[in-house]
């Protein structure tokens, strides 16, 4: 039984190494990303795929696809309430997103993630 119980236990350990290191790959949380895409309404300016008044989670995607510091840039951009220049030539204060509890930086980041990840 010990011998077993050895080998089980090299074996969870390996098991839980090898997830170890998928978990980065894996570490954002999509369904966050969408319930806190919709309490923050953002959706009602951003298509997923289409333009509306603001370009297309798809298109933001495009323009900072392997621009370094890109997920950093894009959380400044949804907490500062810069004004933007929406497609139609106007402008407006961009909604400063908000998290529970306030300014999580985890969420913000998986909510650009999330964004940056649209296909």
């Amino acid at each position: 039984m010990t011998r077993f119980s050895s080998l089980l236990g090299a074996v969870s350990a390996a098991a839980v190494l090898s997830m170890g290191v998928a978990a980065p790959a894996a570490a954002q949380d999509v369904e966050a990303a969408k319930a806190l895409s919709q309490a923050n309404n953002c959706t009602q300016c951003h298509g997923i795929k289409k333009d509306k008044d603001a370009p297309a989670f798809l298109k933001i995607a495009e323009k900072y696809k392997g621009k370094a510091g890109a997920e950093d840039e894009l959380v400044k951009h949804i907490t500062s309430g810069k004004k933007v220049k929406l497609l139609d030539g106007s402008t407006e204060d961009h909604k400063i997103a908000k998290t529970i509890p306030p300014n999580d930086t985890a969420q913000l980041k998986n909510l650009v993630k999330w964004v940056l990840a649209t296909q």
